[in-house]
């Protein structure tokens, strides 16, 4: 059963990006990260992380559809990411699914995009500049370096981009532009992204400055 809770205002857009979230305190967070700084550690970076990222994300150019891990309070995810423009549960058996069931539930007029909440690199210049290329191309994906992505965007859903494909592994990628191949989808790639999972990407974004991604102890 969809569940919407609330849409905050009446803006328009013709973008609207979905963001897969979960709660920092709901459930398992960042768990091969965890296993290396202990599960207080990781909720507490995890929490910091999306929280800018949420915040980097607010845009006049496009809006913000929160979606919440099931089995999460999805109503104490809107208070810790707020000023959404809807608020909504996912559905589905795996990761394709859900992202495939909130992105054909969230309304758009021009481009729709899913994205997580764990690439630190991923702000409005670059999606706007992936997103351009969509004049071209009928799927704009952000690549990371582990074999995945971080954000795909399209002006139409394909549902066979979600379908078949081994989530959470580095076959991810090579498995979506293979699906896409198959539809004769054109698929322009952005600049690779670094995304957090483990401790040594932790350490990549220590390097680099990022305050949350120092240890605490």
């Amino acid at each position: 059963m969809l569940e919407y809770l609330c849409y905050m205002n009446n803006r328009t857009s013709g973008n609207s990006i979905v963001v897969m979230a979960k709660h920092w305190q709901a459930g398992p967070v960042k768990t091969r990260l965890a296993a290396s700084i202990g599960d207080t550690e990781a909720r507490r970076i995890y929490r910091k992380m999306a929280s800018d990222f949420w915040q980097r994300l607010q845009n006049d150019n496009w809006q913000r559809h929160l979606w919440s891990a099931a089995g999460d309070s999805t109503q104490e995810l809107g208070e810790w990411l707020s000023h959404y423009d809807s608020l909504s549960t996912q559905q589905g058996r795996d990761l394709g699914q859900r992202m495939l069931h909130a992105l054909q539930a969230t309304p758009y007029k021009n481009w729709i995009a899913v994205s997580g909440t764990d690439a630190p690199d991923l702000h409005p210049d670059y999606i706007s500049e992936l997103c351009s290329h969509l004049s071209e191309n009928d799927v704009a994906i952000a690549p990371t370096f582990d074999g995945g992505y971080a954000f795909m965007a399209m002006h139409k859903v394909h549902p066979q981009l979600f379908g078949g494909i081994d989530w959470s592994t580095e076959h991810v990628l090579q498995q979506t532009i293979a699906a896409a191949d198959s539809c004769n989808l054109k698929v322009h790639l952005g600049p690779l992204l670094n995304d957090l999972d483990t401790i040594e990407d932790l350490k990549i974004f220590e390097q680099r400055g990022f305050d949350w991604a120092r240890l605490s102890s």
